[in-house]
């Protein structure tokens, strides 16, 4: 062994959110090139980071210890509690080590992690333990010159762990160190335990010390300089990844230390790769033989329902086709917990679907799980499943996203929880949370933050700035002149070298050359330099970094064996809800099976939609149209086709959003498939691959349908030879290529790969030779080679687009003849897509819709239909009404029409703001002739705390105040205030004189004028998109009391009107009319805002970036 063989056994990565400074990635590549003997992981309380940790260390072959450090139960904050490093030896230890994190952290809540000395009985079999250096239990009473407990604490580790009990030393260079070390060191002769030595690291790099301390501090919710005066920031820089050579020097007094670091990690031989996560084992009937006859039978009954009999050949050759590859994968048991998922759904009557991948599977149609027919589609299964195919496939299940919540419980139910988890999210830090957590530990003030914020688009990078002048532009000028931190924040500064410019990230023209070991003299002081630039700095530095743990949309993981033995667990921030450390990328990785029940907004828009319909009809049986639902909505709907065709889709799943309205004129779908083209044509890949324009002059008739091969003719017909799927992908590879299916999933998995363009060099040998060998020659084979290249930018699932275009088509179908309905449906699922309620309601009347107002006597916490086509508002509309009050305002209207205004406070027991926030929206209209005298009689309620004081003063015969009737502009804007809807008329109505004395064309006259006119255009800003595919356009559209307007934007016409168009609600545009096909859009050539008041105040659009 060589003299300074060293392994770092105690290391943080920034999966110690929000303390540690560095990416598990970064730390692997440091450790390898200062040539480590191995690493652990250990950062607190969980492996969040363990798995990326542990690919980035086998892709270096730098041997990766698994582990953890533990925070002790105790009444001192959490940072200041003792702690424990554990350390996977082998499997059994790694079981030990999770279920330690798990027992731990569900004992707690999710920020407070209790372990407790009684945890270890029977959990420390394979588990190396150390002391935790500074911060552990024996060094702390070694500290406070308690021997006795000291001793008594290491007979207790030594009973636990044996000889795999380590005292931690720690030599950071501060004055303290020597003496704490002798003091461990002495202790360690006096009980015989062990020791080893660690640098307890927190950045790869001692650069990265200043953000360590900004983070911290973001942590703590406070400054730089208040930190340091607390004495929460670390004394120095010395807590890096350091060299063996480096720790030799440190300990050369004490060898043994740096000798155990390489022993300690001989023994550690867990590696965590791939774990043995096991679904249950499903319980079938008696008179079943097995999983997999129970499954045939379920399916054969199922495809009876869905196909008739007698079964067709072609029917049955698939569905035992599909059986046989099932029984072969051992997976009847994982088929059947997704069934009987799907079937408690529709016994708790949850509206239900399968979507993705899962769709092209005849057995998961037959058994209910999707509601696409892939036999009807021909659809490829392959794309599910396949042999050869490593991973189990996907099976994504979306429900009424107001109901998923009794699917999760049901899962926890069925199985236990100690069997079932959800899958976790790590939730990143982009630009403007960046902006807004480091601005604060700078010292800027709320107000600065803010503006710096919104100065940015919620997806925009810094990562594309070259310098600071071209970032200043954007700032204003209380920040971008702003030249030193605050006094406080200044004494820490002080000490520090350099800026914080990591050394992996350019920024202003540096880049990670300029940190060697001696400062770059160009680079300033960082007193001296303005704290924009240290702003941005530490923004583009932790771009990407893990800020805390969410919950995943719906991934489940489910388990044979007890879940905290397989992945450690921990509450989520949902009542109710546990979460896997590990997000749905970790837990493919090592292998776990995870089940995707995804809440989908359209599913409880429909399912209120069937709802409100049958309601309807048994209030009114004389107007019965029959039932409502999915299954009895008709195929072929001309007039839905109609509606579509017209891009009047405002509500409509996966077809409202502006680029989807302006393809719909061009495209004028007619059939579902083409409605599947629809849904899968607007994304980035399509756009980025430039195959929108070819297929619509193809459909157009402007160009002749082509083929790359006559072999492909069969593939690509229905799409007009132009691939928009990734089955098309893979069935190109298996028909000119002769790929198995098993290699052309390897192919999708590339083209769907972050990295795909490389996946994809890597098959480009394999995928040529093969079209070569079938007859295809070389040129034309390349030339299939750098289509499917392209494609790796864009596929899409065929099987999810038919999916989407299912809901897509029956929204579609329920707006057009049900527009009341719909319009009442879509209010009450708020909020989802793209427009806002007072688009909605606006587009409503549009649809004849008659909107009436909230009304005491006659609304219901939700909107719904009280005559054909007539929607009422609910109190769920009303500002301050929330779930808090849904209970009580139910209870209060089911007890019978209400007198007056006091027997309405007593009954529904309301805040007076609540009361006086329905008072402003009109609610009270039955007793009062204005607004305003009801907000007059509600003075008399005011400070009356029980219903005895409010009869009292109520008894007094009090006159109502006389006031003028308010203006009609007077009750848009307090209609608009306290609901967010006018019900009777748009804002811009107001306006239009003025709008008119500037040229200004409404929405509906733009129909009328001629192609590239000069024209003005006006009106409320409804939504903003800025999409990365765009190339830096940007669009919007404004709503007027005609309707809406599309408007393109230039990138350097943005740049020019950046803080008009970010930040009015209301503008007057100037631009040239662009006609075609049926699609009107104004490019815009200058903008100005224009005051509209209280009337919108409080009103915002929808920003998509």
């Amino acid at each position: 062994m060589a003299a300074c063989d060293y392994a770092e056994l105690h290391c943080w990565s920034n999966f110690t959110f929000l303390e540690g400074g560095s990416h598990p990635e970064e730390l692997v590549a440091r450790g390898r090139q200062a040539g480590l003997r191995a690493l652990a992981l250990t950062d607190r309380d969980g492996l969040y980071g363990a798995v990326r940790f542990s690919k980035a260390a086998k892709a270096l072959e730098l041997p990766a210890i698994c582990g953890a450090e533990l925070t002790f139960e105790g009444d001192e904050e959490a940072h200041c509690r003792p702690r424990v490093v554990l350390l996977a030896q082998d499997e059994t230890g790694y079981a030990n080590l999770v279920e330690l994190i798990s027992v731990a952290q569900m004992r707690g809540s999710k920020t407070d992690v209790r372990l407790r000395m009684e945890d270890f009985d029977g959990r420390t079999a394979g588990v190396i333990a150390l002391s935790a250096g500074p911060y552990g239990l024996i060094e702390r009473s070694l500290q406070r010159g308690e021997q006795e407990a000291a001793r008594a604490l290491a007979r207790r580790f030594h009973e636990l762990f044996g000889r795999r009990y380590f005292i931690e030393l720690q030599h950071h260079l501060r004055p303290a160190d020597a003496a704490r070390i002798r003091l461990q060191l002495d202790f360690c002769k006096e009980t015989q335990l062990s020791y080893v030595a660690t640098n307890g690291v927190v950045y790869a790099v001692q650069e990265d010390a200043q953000l360590a301390d900004v983070l911290l501090c973001v942590k703590h919710a406070t400054t730089l300089g208040a930190a340091h005066e607390a004495q929460l920031l670390r004394p120095n820089s010395e807590y890096y990844l350091k060299t063996p050579a480096m720790m030799a020097r440190l300990f050369a007094d004490f060898p043994q230390a740096i000798a155990n670091t390489a022993l300690i990690a001989e023994r550690c031989t867990f590696r965590l790769e791939r774990l043995a996560g096991q679904f249950p084992l499903f319980p079938v009937p008696q008179r079943e033989q097995s999983r997999q006859s129970y499954l045939r039978m379920l399916v054969y009954r199922g495809a009876t329902e869905r196909y008739g009999l007698p079964l067709s050949a072609k029917v049955e050759r698939q569905l035992e086709y599909e059986l046989g590859m099932i029984a072969k994968m051992d997976l009847a048991g994982y088929f059947l917990i997704v069934w009987d998922i799907v079937r408690a759904a529709a016994e708790l009557g949850v509206l239900a679907q399968g979507r993705g991948s899962a769709a092209n599977s005849a057995v998961c149609y037959a058994l209910g799980i999707t509601a696409v027919d892939p036999i009807g589609m021909e659809l490829l299964f392959e794309r599910f499943m396949s042999e050869g195919r490593e991973e189990i496939p996907d099976i994504d299940i979306d429900f009424a996203h107001q109901d998923r919540e009794k699917i999760i419980q049901y899962v926890y139910r069925r199985y236990g929880r100690a069997h079932a988890a959800m899958a976790a999210e790590v939730v990143t830090y982009r630009t403007r949370s960046a902006i807004r957590d480091i601005g604060k530990a700078l010292g800027l003030s709320l107000d600065q933050v803010d503006k710096v914020v919104d100065e940015f688009d919620a997806r925009e990078s810094l990562a594309g700035a070259t310098g600071m002048a071209e970032v200043e532009k954007k700032l204003p000028d209380s920040v971008a002149q702003r030249r030193d931190l605050d006094a406080s924040t200044n004494q820490r500064a002080s000490r520090l070298e350099r800026p914080p410019l990591g050394h992996a990230h350019e920024f202003h023209g540096f880049d990670g050359k300029d940190f060697g070991d001696d400062p770059d003299p160009q680079i300033p002081h960082p007193v001296e330099g303005r704290i924009a630039e240290w702003l941005f700095a530490f923004c583009r530095r932790i771009d990407g970094f893990p800020r805390h743990m969410g919950i995943h949309s719906g991934g489940m993981v489910i388990t044979r064996d007890p879940l905290v033995r397989v992945a450690p667990v921990e509450w989520a921030t949902m009542r109710d809800r546990t979460i896997v450390q590990w997000d749905k990328d970790d837990l493919q990785d090592l292998g776990l099976i995870k089940i995707d029940l995804l809440g989908l907004g359209m599913l409880s828009l429909l399912r209120e939609a069937f709802s409100l319909h049958a309601r309807y009809q048994k209030c009114h049986p004389e107007q019965s149209r029959g039932e409502l639902a999915l299954h009895t909505i008709p195929p072929d709907d001309k007039p839905t086709y109609e509606m579509i065709q017209k891009a009047d889709t405002i509500g409509v799943f996966q077809i409202e959003s502006r680029a989807q309205q302006s393809m719909l004129p061009r495209m004028r779908p007619h059939c579902f498939y083409d409605i599947v083209m629809q849904v899968a044509i607007i994304r980035p890949g399509p756009i980025q691959g430039d195959m929108i324009h070819p297929f619509l002059r193809r459909r157009n008739g402007q160009e002749p349908v082509t083929y790359p091969h006559p072999k492909l003719k069969p593939i690509l017909e229905r799409t007009l030879g132009v691939p928009l799927f990734q089955e098309q992908g893979m069935r190109m590879a298996i028909e000119a290529a002769g790929f198995t299916p098993g290699q052309a999933d390897q192919l999708r998995r590339a083209m769907g790969h972050k990295r795909s363009h490389e996946r994809m060099r890597e098959i480009y040998p394999r995928l040529v030779a093969g079209m070569v060998e079938n007859g295809i020659d070389r040129q034309a084979a390349e030339q299939l080679f750098h289509m499917l290249e392209g494609f790796a930018d864009y596929g899409f699932p065929e099987s999810h687009a038919a999916s989407f275009a299912l809901l897509a088509y029956a929204s579609a179908y329920v707006k057009c003849h049900f527009p009341a309905i719909f319009a009442a449906a879509i209010l009450n699922v708020q909020p989802m897509g793209f427009y806002s309620t007072e688009v909605l309601v606006n587009d409503a009347k549009r649809h004849a819709v008659f909107v009436k107002p909230v009304e005491v006597n006659a609304s219901e916490y939700y909107s719904h239909v009280d005559e054909e086509d007539a929607l009422r508002l609910g109190f769920h509309l009303i500002r301050g009404l929330g779930e808090a009050q849904q209970l009580q305002l139910e209870s209060a209207v089911r007890a019978g029409t209400f007198c007056d205004i006091l027997e309405f406070a007593q009954r529904t027991q309301l805040a007076r703001e609540a009361l006086e926030n329905l008072a402003i929206a009109g609610a009270f209209a039955p007793w009062f002739q204005t607004r305003r005298q009801a907000m007059w009689a509600l003075r008399a309620l005011d400070e009356r705390e029980t219903r005895g004081e409010l009869g009292k003063i109520m008894e007094v015969d009090e006159p109502v105040a006389t006031f003028k009737k308010l203006s009609q502009q007077q009750e848009t804007s307090f209609d608009l205030w306290s609901t967010g809807v006018s019900p009777k008329d748009q804002p811009m109505t107001h306006f239009r004189t003025f709008l008119e004395s500037r040229g200004v064309v409404t929405a509906a006259g733009l129909l009328e004028k001629p192609n590239h006119l000069v024209c003005r255009v006006g009106g409320l800003v409804i939504t903003r998109q800025r999409p990365g595919t765009a190339k830096g356009f940007v669009f919007l559209t404004l709503e007027d009391e005609t309707g809406l307007v599309n408007v393109i934007v230039r990138p350097d016409v943005y740049e020019r009107y950046r803080r008009v168009i970010r930040q009015s609600m209301t503008l007057i545009i100037e631009g040239t009319l662009q006609r075609e096909q049926g699609c009107i859009d104004v490019l815009a050539k200058r903008f100005w805002a224009f005051e509209a008041g209280e009337l919108v105040a409080g009103m915002r659009s929808r920003n998509f970036h």
